[in-house]
């Protein structure tokens, strides 16, 4: 799995226009062209649906409730950079996947960040998973519905989006390892490719958080 901090760096760029914004459903729009391009070139072929066909549309309203109760939806997470991941229990990758999202919450704090989990399973289920493996972002559950008919989910588990101030999506990933290797890829990838040493204080990440 390609994964999210590897891109912070153009997100100077990206809020500085004032382009029209481009919908969620224009968005799939888009998606289902490109695969559609894809199949008549390649008809015996298996054809690949990439996520970054969505890169640089707007997400779709939705409002969903974490497990405090707290409410969520687009409008709220306009203004701040946004991690949205959605999962299921169940899912391998998803899971190997936490301490690595862990390590980004910590690294780079919450202040302008949010940090949005969108969960298939029931709240009781995901709170006794919870207990056992810790994750720091805020858990919205019971969110099949936001999944399927908001989302409209269609590259697998984990799918991450990562969003900029517009609530625009700037960068995609979908997939990844069942391992430690889900981890590492975090620390080898797109750490020291977006900061030295993964440095918060260094003026590229600092750059991309002040516009």
């Amino acid at each position: 799995m390609k994964y999210i901090l590897a891109v912070f760096a153009l997100l100077a760029v990206h809020s500085c226009q004032d382009s029209k914004v481009m919908t969620y459903e224009e968005g799939m729009e888009n998606c289902n062209r490109i695969l559609e391009e894809k199949a008549k070139a390649h008809p015996n072929g298996y054809v690949y649906d990439d996520a970054d066909c969505i890169i640089g549309y707007q997400i779709p309203a939705f409002e969903g409730t974490t497990r405090d109760g707290k409410k969520i939806n687009r409008e709220q997470l306009v203004g701040k950079l946004s991690i949205i991941n959605f999962w299921f229990i169940t899912c391998a990758p998803c899971v190997a996947e936490i301490p690595g999202l862990n390590a980004i919450t910590e690294q780079y704090g919450t202040t302008k960040i949010n940090y949005i989990a969108i969960g298939r399973d029931n709240s009781q289920d995901i709170t006794e998973f919870l207990q056992e493996h810790p994750w720091k972002f805020e858990h919205i559950t019971d969110a099949n519905d936001i999944i399927r008919n908001h989302f409209k989910l269609r590259w697998g588990y984990p799918t991450t989006f990562l969003l900029n101030k517009k609530a625009e999506i700037i960068a995609t990933f979908f997939g990844g390892n069942t391992d430690s290797a889900a981890v590492e890829e975090i620390q080898k990838s797109y750490c020291p490719s977006l900061i030295k040493n993964c440095n918060k204080d260094n003026p590229v990440f600092q750059a991309s958080m002040a516009n």
